[in-house]
């Protein structure tokens, strides 16, 4: 995808969603829940593959944890 930019840039206040990833991974029902972090952009992976069609990115979560999720699991607050 020629010319695709990053719908998210570095200094972005972002919430993240693992919900996608909890639906593919064994776990109990009670833990089924949604999961939220809340965090700041620190670093957007310019290498865009076509495979995954989306961008990676690191974030710095509220909590000092630095975590990375791609483009769909973000929303700009």
């Amino acid at each position: 995808m020629e010319g695709l930019q990053p719908l998210f840039n570095i200094g972005d206040f972002v919430a993240c969603d693992y919900e996608n990833v909890m639906l593919f991974s064994y776990n109990y029902e009670e833990e089924l829940e949604d999961i939220y972090y809340y965090g700041i952009v620190v670093y957007v992976d310019k290498g865009y593959f076509e495979y995954m069609e989306e961008y990676v990115y690191e974030i710095l979560c509220l909590d000092g944890v630095k975590r990375y999720f791609m483009e769909s699991e973000l929303k700009r607050m």
